[in-house]
């Protein structure tokens, strides 16, 4: 794990020492146990490394035998030990045990198709003087970003904009299109990023840069899995079949010369990657948040899988006061907006645990792989729901405002007038609006006049064999990368930890992706498999909870405790972007419970926090 950076440039003499240097530097939280530039003719690349494996010696950036191929990566290479066995049976040779060494060599091998080799969580690249060849290449589903510009005759990359903004050659200039997405969604969705000038490589992206000509693909996605015609397999075999992929993914996790631990949060997904773990690594440390807000707080499941595991279990609680110091701490390093706010409790969990550990095992890609949000529920029950006379159903829906403002998240309350403001919408619009910010309606009604934020985001086409696996595309394809790994990629690293997801594994999701739609969810019967593959595993009062993820008490909180932070910040939108009148109704509305605008009001903070710290001055 690290920060990687690197810059091409028109002539040998374009990029100066103290241009890598404030690359460097911006870049320190991802590697604080050193770092290092190599240049070599037009190209140069840099590493601020996180020392996970060969913590002595593998220090990048690495190269071939001759030095003539240069390589840094971000992340891990799991299977990076058979890969070096094949090599030197091939006849390359090797001075460290790191994981990265395996890429330049991978490289002369087979050249830019090097990546279909790699298992692993990885942002890499690959810079080849002779051919004046740079490749860049992201994991397939997205762990580790990877950002790219042009700038002043110089083609830089990093692992985060900082890096990018910080050699004073790419402008701060606002991608007003994005950041529109971003108040709909609550995220920026890849290729785009927060500044007009930067590109975010998108999962299972390969960019090939040569005789100043830049290509980029997609050398993997999920969506031909969801698309092309099922398995034929029984919900037993399957979930045998599960188990297996699973119980791989997490041992190949667990490779490291540093302690390892797991975020426990005593759901089925956290508590079977932490069962599986502590069977290889008996009294593995795991970590759980908590609040002390009603519906909100998970400590006691965490706490019963804890025990039934055997961990090591800590927990941190997280107050009002500790949230708002947490978020304070971001801001510097949240180069985009990002309004999921469980990103500042993820933050706080990471810096407890990176006490203990360098690196922790995480539960993302269970909902999406096997159907476990709510929202899929919704999506199935839409589907009888509009077998319902067109009056009757107008109706219902009637009456949503008349449930008022709900206590939390996922609250019987919350689902039922979430699903009857959009029951009738498209399913994928209807997917966005339960789990975005703004509707197009409120997104219309806040952004002033002539703004450049005026515009709402565009919904992306999905496909799939049915209406659900559509959403699972979606979500595999957006949610996913861009929010909650996102998420747990820059909470970790701001507190220089590793964050890995073994239900990413590759094989794993294409086998979970191919799987038919009603061995994971039939109805309110969610994650069918997956609790089937588990049995015997996570103990049973976690195995069939209902869904929670990690909420936090935003609406009771902007309501009381944090309202004068609120207030204050919203204050300070810049009216030529928004509405004051709209943006203060919202707040109004929402302290004196006439509705629930907690997303849209987090929009708006984050937001304004954002262009506070990175907007062009």
């Amino acid at each position: 794990m690290c920060g990687i950076y690197g810059a091409v440039t028109a002539s040998e003499s374009s990029a100066d020492v103290d241009l890598f240097a404030r690359m460097a530097d911006s870049l320190a939280h991802r590697g604080p146990d050193g770092g290092d530039t190599i240049r070599l003719g037009a190209g140069a690349l840099g590493c601020r490394r996180l020392a996970i494996i060969d913590v002595a010696g593998g220090q990048q950036p690495v190269t071939n035998e001759r030095g003539d191929v240069i390589a840094v990566c971000n992340g891990e290479i799991y299977n990076h030990a058979a890969l070096r066995r094949s090599l030197e049976a091939r006849g390359h040779s090797f001075r460290t045990r790191s994981d990265a060494e395996v890429i330049p060599h991978l490289y002369e091998e087979s050249g830019p198709d090097l990546v279909a080799a790699l298992d692993g969580m990885f942002a890499l690249a690959v810079w080849d003087p002779r051919r004046g060849r740079l490749v860049l290449a992201r994991d397939r589903l997205g762990e580790k970003p990877l950002y790219y510009a042009a700038g002043q005759g110089t083609f830089l990359f990093a692992s985060e904009p900082k890096a990018l903004l910080a050699t004073e050659r790419v402008p701060r200039d606002p991608d007003w299109s994005a950041l529109a997405g971003y108040l709909d969604s609550g995220w920026i969705r890849s290729p785009r990023s927060a500044f007009a000038a930067i590109s975010r490589l998108p999962p299972g992206g390969r960019l090939v840069l040569e005789s100043e000509s830049v290509t980029v693909d997609r050398y993997w996605r999920p969506e031909p899995f969801l698309v092309a015609p099922a398995t034929d397999i029984d919900i037993g075999d399957a979930a045998r079949a599960v188990r297996e992929h699973l119980e791989r993914a997490v041992e190949a996790a667990l490779v490291a010369d540093v302690p390892v631990g797991v975020f426990l949060s005593g759901g089925i997904d956290s508590t079977a990657v932490a069962a599986i773990a502590s069977r290889v690594r008996p009294g593995l440390a795991s970590f759980a948040v908590g609040f002390e807000a009603t519906g909100f707080d998970e400590r006691r499941h965490a706490a019963v899988a804890a025990r039934a595991l055997g961990t090591r279990h800590r927990t941190i609680t997280v107050t009002p006061a500790l949230f708002l110091e947490g978020l304070r701490a971001l801001t510097s390093m949240l180069d985009e907006p990002l309004a999921d706010p469980a990103v500042v409790p993820t933050f706080l969990l990471a810096r407890f645990a990176r006490a203990d550990v360098k690196a922790v095992l995480v539960g993302e890609g269970g909902d999406e792989l096997f159907a476990g949000y709510p929202t899929y529920v919704g999506a199935a029950l839409a589907a009888r729901w509009r077998r319902l006379p067109e009056p009757v159903r107008r109706r219902f829906a009637g009456l949503a405002p008349l449930l008022g403002t709900p206590r939390g998240n996922f609250t019987p309350r919350w689902l039922l007038r979430r699903f009857l403001e959009a029951g009738d919408e498209p399913s994928v619009s209807r997917h966005t609006l339960w789990t975005g910010c703004f509707s197009p309606e409120a997104h219309a009604a806040v952004v002033a006049p002539g703004s450049p934020l005026a515009t709402p985001g565009e919904s992306p086409a999905v496909a799939g064999r049915t209406e659900l696996d559509a959403l699972l595309a979606l979500d595999l394809t957006g949610y996913l990368p861009d929010d909650l790994l996102m998420k747990t990629d820059r909470a970790c690293m701001a507190a220089s930890l590793e964050g890995r997801a073994p239900f990413l594994d590759h094989r794993l999701v294409e086998f979970a992706c191919r799987l038919p739609i009603g061995l994971k969810i039939r109805t309110i019967d969610t994650k069918r498999v997956l609790r089937r593959a588990v049995a015997g595993l996570v103990p049973s009062s976690i195995r069939w909870r209902v869904k929670r993820g990690l909420s936090v008490p935003l609406a009771s909180w902007i309501a009381g405790p944090l309202y004068p932070f609120a207030r204050d910040t919203l204050d300070r939108l810049d009216p030529r972007l928004v509405r004051a009148d709209a943006v203060r109704t919202l707040l109004r509305d929402h302290v004196e419970r006439r509705r629930d605008n907690r997303r849209e009001l987090w929009a708006l903070i984050v937001f304004q926090l954002w262009r506070q710290a990175w907007a062009p001055g």
